[in-house]
């Protein structure tokens, strides 16, 4: 059985989500030591953005398709102008078949992701934060929400998707692409490495490419606004991207992105007076944690016939509030807050 390669996705999204400022896009790329993996998401829009129809993929080792190489559908919400980073999940070493070690992600990395509310732990292996350099890391919409490939509009592409056919019978590829590097030589001696760049080629037995991606940070240049929506023959990394200095494991960077689409005066545009944001639903353990623009003084759940099941003083809190809530049942619950201001906010979530 053949399957066509669903990656032309991309050249269908590009007429509907190119537009500058419009929509995600990766902003920072860590390919670090072991698993020390990480994928920033920038938010160039004056609105925050519900993640619950975004997908992260991975096209593992130039893969036509992501079924080896993992997807995630990413959770919370990104404020606008601000990012959220996707951190390799794996908490402890573990031993491979046939011997040697996958080594857990480094605590103070994932720390960045899970301390400061704005972003999430990857799942387990094959997720797409076990990239290696050489894997195309892809970022899908649903906006129908029904996890479906065939719905997925290609927001951004960082490398490059194989073209071609996958036959599940002889098996896809003799050929492949992946990224890499050109060495620059002054006569005799290795000066710098020139653009990168795609090529397709056989794939000898038991050979590897090392891709110009592997081992280091890359930051999106500034005047990027869009992400890449459209497939092409070749992935010149140094047109958007920027190497961080220091070689592996530099993390810097991470939630600090500057773009072209943030002006001076949307620093403090963050949400319409009066919204209110919940993270995540569905809710679960009894925790969940909100946004809103307003101070908030009290914070109460009703249950579908509208009787009081919980309440917590909040106490003046603002911005992102974080709080431990009940023992209730899965069912669909209202949340209403109410603010220093007298203001009440609605917002039905389901406990599962």
């Amino acid at each position: 059985m053949k399957k066509l390669l669903p990656a032309l996705l991309f050249s269908i999204a590009s007429t509907v989500v190119a537009q500058d400022c419009s929509d995600l896009f990766f902003s920072e790329y860590v390919e670090g030591s072991g698993n020390n993996k990480a994928l920033e998401i920038y938010n160039p829009t004056n609105q925050i953005i519900n993640l619950n129809q975004y997908w992260v993929t991975r096209f593992s080792n130039g893969s036509p398709i992501y079924d080896n190489g993992g997807k995630t559908n990413l959770q919370g919400f990104i404020l606008p102008h601000s990012t959220f980073i996707l951190v390799n999940g794996q908490t402890e070493d573990t031993q491979l078949e046939g011997g040697g070690i996958s080594p857990r992600c480094d605590p103070a990395l994932q720390q960045i992701a899970t301390v400061t509310f704005n972003g999430m732990l990857d799942g387990v292996y094959p997720a797409p934060t076990y990239m290696n350099g050489n894997d195309a890391i892809a970022l899908f919409k649903d906006p129908v929400g029904n996890g479906s490939y065939n719905d997925f509009l290609g927001l951004d592409l960082f490398g490059a998707i194989a073209d071609g056919i996958l036959n599940d019978d002889e098996g896809w590829a003799p050929f492949t692409q992946e990224w890499v590097y050109k060495n620059v030589y002054v006569d005799s001696v290795l000066v710098g490495r020139d653009s990168a760049f795609i090529r397709k080629y056989i794939v000898p037995e038991g050979y590897y490419w090392l891709p110009w991606t592997s081992g280091h940070s890359l930051i999106r240049k500034s005047h990027v606004k869009h992400g890449v929506t459209t497939l092409v023959d070749s992935f010149n990394v140094t047109l958007e991207w920027d190497t961080v200095p220091g070689g592996e494991d530099i993390w810097d960077y991470l939630g600090s992105y500057t773009c072209g689409c943030d002006p001076a005066s949307s620093a403090t545009n963050i949400a319409e007076k009066g919204e209110l944001f919940i993270y995540p639903d569905p809710a679960e353990a009894g925790r969940i944690t909100l946004y809103t623009d307003e101070v908030i003084e009290w914070a109460e759940i009703f249950d579908i016939t509208g009787k009081l099941v919980y309440k917590q003083n909040l106490e003046g809190q603002t911005g992102i509030i974080n709080f431990s809530m009940f023992v209730l049942p899965p069912g669909i619950y209202l949340l209403k807050v109410r603010s220093a201001g007298n203001n009440m906010m609605n917002r039905k979530f389901i406990l599962q």
